[in-house]
């Protein structure tokens, strides 16, 4: 997911449309920097992007939420624990009553408050998401585990006609990559469902424990008349080794921590926080000033030759 994401911020940013430096800029004359209007349009895209991922592991069951990290808050956040989870989103007096202090909340997951009209009201006031982005949110019709796919689709859309008035410069190869790589991120979105819905029988994790478990039993059983007291620390690695390999299977089976493996659980909030980098910063901050002589499309070929002579031009 963070790798399509990233390369959709990086095809916004690079191929967004050029325009000299102002004279009262230090690259004034030795570089080209975003058009203003096409800088707008790539920075509405990628906060679009992060608010779609932001959304969607808001909307999946886990016991990370970047606040709490235990059993509790995965108990106490209302979901399901079937295919329907994430469909069946229950809006709490938590999520509707901006009034309810959040110290009543301690064991609802972090999730379902920014999908409800508090979460969103929130991003709101902190510059992350429009007052009408807000309203066209809550009226389309569709549950709150739907809004990072709408997100995503605006995202698109505006990129879309960012191609049609000129804002980013592509042909029909940048114009198809870019539509590639946004259905790719949805495909990724949809495939961390379909690995958490597809999982191995409970048939088969039972087995392997009961196995296990009589691996480790008869195991001093069985080594004691050939091995003697050798067979003691003999055991003792056995048990740590198989019983240490269930746990650390197990986990896999529940990498989110729902169902009680915490220690291997992934942390969604950090997915989060790498993904708002890269998103935000990093490609549009790499984009935003390019010296002159490297952009012969945007730059007179003499001046360009001159700017090569002269060994501080060129540079910030």
């Amino acid at each position: 997911i963070q790798g399509r994401a990233n390369d959709v911020a990086m095809l916004l940013a690079v191929s967004a449309k050029r325009a000299h430096c102002g004279d009262d800029r230090p690259c004034a004359g030795t570089s080209t920097v975003m058009d203003e209007d096409a800088a707008t349009l790539v920075k509405s895209c990628s906060r679009l992007i992060r608010l779609s991922h932001t959304f969607f592991w808001a909307a999946t069951p886990t016991a990370s939420n970047g606040l709490t990290t235990n059993t509790k808050a995965a108990a106490g956040s209302g979901r399901k624990k079937n295919g329907d989870a994430v469909e069946k989103l229950e809006l709490t007096d938590l999520q509707t009553d901006p009034l309810v202090p959040l110290a009543e909340a301690e064991l609802a997951a972090i999730g379902p408050l920014l999908l409800g009209p508090r979460g969103l009201a929130s991003l709101v006031s902190a510059g992350e998401l429009e007052e009408l982005e807000m309203v066209a949110l809550r009226e389309s019709g569709l549950p709150p585990s739907q809004y990072s796919y709408i997100v995503l689709a605006w995202a698109c859309t505006h990129a879309m006609q960012g191609v049609q008035e000129g804002l980013l410069i592509g042909g029909a190869g940048f114009e198809q990559e870019l539509l590639r790589q946004f259905t790719s991120l949805r495909a990724e979105y949809f495939s961390i469902g379909d690995y958490t819905a597809g999982r191995m029988p409970l048939a088969y994790v039972h087995l392997v424990q009961v196995l296990v478990d009589s691996l480790v039993i008869l195991s001093p059983f069985a080594l004691y008349p050939k091995l003697g007291s050798f067979s003691v620390p003999l055991c003792g690695l056995l048990c740590i080794f198989f019983k240490g390999l269930l746990e650390l299977s197990k986990s896999f089976l529940d990498p989110f921590g729902n169902e009680g493996y915490l220690t291997q659980s992934l942390h969604v909030d950090v997915l989060v926080s790498e993904l708002n980098f890269g998103a935000q910063s990093r490609w549009i901050k790499a984009s935003e000033v390019l010296p002159a002589y490297s952009m012969p499309l945007y730059c007179d070929l003499d001046k360009r030759e001159d700017a090569r002579n002269q060994p501080d031009a060129g540079y910030l």
